[in-house]
C-alpha cells in the first residue's frame, strides 16, 4: 500500500502551510499526488439578525472570505512550484467537514489540523468529523511544535479493537519506513498475554520490527494519560491508533480516549475509525 493520493484541508489558521508540507513531503516518499481543498465557509447568521446588517458590510464579509481563499491559493502555489509532486487546488464552498469528507472517500489518506482553542481560524471538530466521516485514515496536523509526516518512532496504541487493526492497516506504509516502531498495549489486563505481541508478530511479517510495550488502566491511570507520557518519554514522532471505538456522543458525555489525544496531542497523530 503506498499513498498515492493525498488530501490536505486548507485554511487562514497558522499550521495550514504546515499541514500542505506535510502532504507533499508524503507524496514525495510514495510517488503521490496532493489535493489541497479550501472550503468558504458559509456564515450562519440567523435571518432576523442578517435582515439587520446592511447589504455593503455583507458584501466585505463576502469579499473578505476571498481574499482569504486567494491567499492561501498564493500559498500552495508557491509551494507546489518547488516540487515535482502533481499538485490540484480545490475551492468548495459549504461545511467543511462535509467538503473535507467528500474528498476524502477519493483519497488514500487526508490531512487535516487540531483544533486550536487561541486560534479561532481553525475549523473546530474538523478533525472528529473527518475522522468519523472519512472512511479512511486521517493524519491529525498538531497545532503546535515542529513535526515530520514520515517520523524516525512511531507508536501504535493497541487495544485490540477493531478501529485499532483498521489504523495498523492504514498506517504500514509509515511503519515500514520508520527507524523504531513502538506497540503500546492498554487494557488487557491477563498474566497470560502481552500486549501487542500478536501484533508484533504480524508486523514483522511485513518487514516492520516492532517492540511490545503495555500498561493496564487499572494501575490508575487514565488511558490518554498513558498514551501521551508515553509520547514524551519515549520521543515518538508520530502515534497510530483508532478513532472513537465508542459513540461520539458517549465520548463527549463521559470523556474518551480519542477526545482526549485530540485536544491534547503534540504529535502528528494517524486515526481510523
Amino acid at each position: 500500500m503506498e499513498y498515492k493520493d493525498i488530501v490536505v484541508h486548507l485554511g487562514i489558521d497558522n499550521r495550514s502551510a504546515a499541514r500542505l508540507d506535510a502532504a507533499i513531503e508524503l507524496a514525495e516518499r510514495h510517488d503521490g499526488r496532493v489535493t489541497g481543498v479550501y472550503v468558504l465557509s458559509k456564515r450562519s447568521i440567523p435571518g432576523f439578525i442578517r435582515s439587520e446588517i446592511p447589504p455593503e458590510v455583507l458584501k466585505r464579509l463576502d469579499t473578505e472570505e476571498r481574499r482569504f481563499a486567494e491567499e492561501a491559493e498564493d500559498m500552495f502555489a508557491e509551494r507546489a512550484a518547488r516540487t515535482r509532486v502533481p499538485c490540484e487546488w480545490r475551492l468548495m464552498a459549504g461545511d467543511p467537514v462535509e467538503a473535507v469528507s467528500t474528498n476524502a472517500h477519493y483519497a488514500d489518506i487526508s490531512i487535516v489540523g487540531q483544533t486550536d482553542p487561541d486560534d479561532g481560524r481553525t475549523v473546530n471538530g474538523l478533525a472528529d468529523g473527518v475522522v468519523l466521516g472519512g472512511g479512511g485514515p486521517v493524519l491529525v496536523w498538531p497545532y503546535t511544535g515542529s513535526c515530520h509526516a514520515t517520523a524516525a518512532t512511531v507508536m501504535v496504541a493497541w487495544n485490540g479493537s477493531r478501529e485499532a487493526a483498521r489504523a495498523l492497516a492504514d498506517a504500514l506504509p509509515l511503519l515500514q519506513q520508520a527507524r523504531r516502531v513502538i506497540v503500546f498495549g492498554v487494557d488487557r489486563d491477563d498474566r497470560t498475554h502481552i500486549p501487542g505481541a500478536d501484533v508484533s508478530t504480524h508486523l514483522a511479517h511485513h518487514g516492520v520490527r516492532a517492540e511490545a510495550r503495555h500498561t493496564r488502566t487499572s494501575s490508575g491511570i487514565h488511558t490518554g494519560d498513558a498514551l501521551l507520557s508515553e509520547i514524551g518519554d519515549c520521543g515518538i514522532g508520530l502515534l497510530v491508533m483508532g478513532g472513537y471505538g465508542h459513540r461520539r456522543l458517549r465520548e463527549r458525555l463521559f470523556g474518551g480516549v480519542t477526545r482526549d489525544i485530540l485536544r491534547e496531542m503534540t504529535v502528528p497523530v494517524l486515526m481510523a475509525h
